[in-house]
This record gives C-alpha cells, sequence and structure tokens, in this order.
C-alpha cells in the first residue's frame, strides 16, 4: 500500500459546520434591532435572510460571479474579499450598497424607521458570521492523525479569502496546514482541475501523490477527478445514487474518512491519454 502524502481538504461540510453560522449572524443582527427598536428578533432575522438574498439575485451580473467561485449573499454582508483577483473588482465596489439597501429593506419590512438600526444591524450580523466556528464530529481526531502520519495537508475552498481564512484560523486548522487556496484569490474555483492541481502544487506535492476529501460531488468530487486525483466523498446519510466510480470512495460522515482513505492509499490514479 502505498501512503499518499499530500490531502487536500475541503472546508466548509468537510471540516466546518457551517449549516447554522449563518441564521445565527442573522438572529444576532435581529436582537441588536430589538433592542433598539423592539421589533422581533425572529421575525427580522427571516426577513432580512430572505430580504438580503433577493436583492443579491437581483444583480443579474453577479450570477456568473457566484458560479465561478463559490460566493452568496451571506458572504456580501459580511466579507470585504480582500486580497480578491481583479475579476470581483466590481462586487466589491457594490457591497457597501449592497449591504445598506438590504438592511434598509429590511427595516422598511418591519415597519421600523430607525435609520440607526440598519448600522446596528449590519454590524452585529458581520461579528458573529465566523464568531463560533465549530469542527465537525471527527475533524479534529483526522487532522491530528494526517498530521502525525506526516502528510501533507492543504484546505482548499471556494469563497471570499478573509471569511475562509477566518475559519481555519478560529476552527485551529492553520497550524497544520502547509496553506490555505481561496477560489477569489487565486482566480479558479472547484471543479476547475487548475483549483487542485495548485492545492497539491503549493503543499510541495505532484497529483499522483495527493487525495482530495470533500462533500459536494459537483465541486470537489469532479475537481479531484479531472485531475485523476483519487477522492473520499462526504456524501451524506443518504447519498444521491450515482454510478460508482474506481477514484471514489463515499463515506456518510467526517468521521469515516479516516478509514476510507487508508483504503483508498492502495488506489493508483489512472493513466491520463
Amino acid at each position: 500500500m502505498t501512503r499518499r502524502s499530500v490531502v487536500v481538504l475541503d472546508l466548509d461540510g468537510t471540516l466546518v459546520d457551517e449549516r447554522d453560522t449563518v441564521d445565527r449572524a442573522f438572529l444576532a443582527a435581529g436582537r441588536a434591532v430589538r433592542r433598539m427598536t423592539g421589533v422581533d428578533a425572529l421575525r427580522f432575522a427571516r426577513t432580512a435572510r430572505v430580504t438580503a438574498q433577493r436583492l443579491w439575485w437581483k444583480a443579474t451580473w453577479i450570477d456568473p460571479l457566484s458560479d465561478a467561485f463559490g460566493l452568496s449573499a451571506w458572504d456580501g454582508l459580511s466579507e470585504d474579499f480582500r486580497g480578491a483577483v481583479p475579476e470581483l473588482d466590481r462586487l466589491r465596489a457594490w457591497l457597501p450598497d449592497f449591504r445598506r439597501a438590504a438592511w434598509r429593506l429590511t427595516l422598511d419590512a418591519v415597519g421600523v424607521a430607525d435609520p440607526g438600526a440598519a448600522e446596528a444591524a449590519g454590524a452585529a450580523y458581520a461579528e458573529h458570521r465566523h464568531r463560533d466556528v465549530r469542527l465537525l464530529a471527527g475533524a479534529a481526531v483526522l487532522v491530528e492523525r494526517l498530521v502525525a502520519e506526516e502528510r501533507r495537508l492543504v484546505v482548499l475552498t471556494n469563497g471570499p479569502g478573509d471569511g475562509q481564512r477566518r475559519k481555519v484560523e478560529r476552527a485551529g486548522l492553520l497550524a497544520h496546514v502547509r496553506d490555505v487556496v481561496v477560489s477569489t484569490e487565486v482566480g479558479f474555483a472547484k471543479p476547475d482541475p487548475r483549483a487542485v492541481a495548485l492545492a497539491v502544487a503549493r503543499a510541495g506535492g505532484r497529483c499522483e501523490e495527493a487525495v482530495m476529501v470533500g462533500d459536494t460531488y459537483d465541486r470537489d468530487v469532479l475537481g479531484a477527478l479531472a485531475c485523476e486525483v483519487p477522492v473520499v466523498w462526504i456524501a451524506g446519510p443518504a447519498p444521491v445514487a450515482l454510478p460508482a466510480h474506481p477514484l471514489v470512495a463515499p463515506v456518510r460522515s467526517t468521521e469515516e474518512v479516516l478509514s476510507a482513505l487508508y483504503a483508498v492509499d492502495g488506489v493508483r490514479a489512472r493513466p491520463t491519454g
């Protein structure tokens, strides 16, 4: 069995639990507004979530950028996209207007006319967006074991660089990985094969020495297969029925990744061409 020396790790849904962070941030915004105006915090949070998403997609030019880099309205409300490639300059310049409009329209919808409440909501949302970063069950053990085995780890993630790097740091992962490769900073995102290839190179390895771990088929699995890199796919407890592939090892959760990785170690990438 040949141990693969480079492990490319997705972030959200693989190492970090991202599911509830947006809800907590919107609720924090609602509580900030409630303290100022008495409006129901949960009502405000639900209204703000819908309003922000509608406003985000109303800008039709956003669609290709969101798809290309893996972005969302939630990112637009909290991140500054520092270090982003020039292709995102228009988005970065639009963000202040987007945020002001999102909070103002939400306040209008709940019948609040206090202009200071919009600023308070925005500040509370941004403060709480990545305040409580939680590792998924099994993630800490996975990372610790791979580091102990002297494997070279690299995080490959789509999204805004400032937000994704903040997650890595607050989750306690930064000291354990060789690098963090983020779509908005390098100019391309999974499943573009350049993303996986660059992550492997940043870890000082080659694709034939690497394995990918991720939870999304369209992004992580297809990106890895485009480089002939085996992938442990965290498919969830009820995975979508897809044709079996010799380089894809489906598991139900992050807790099952380690054993699957050991099995994948014996899988050799098929020759290209």
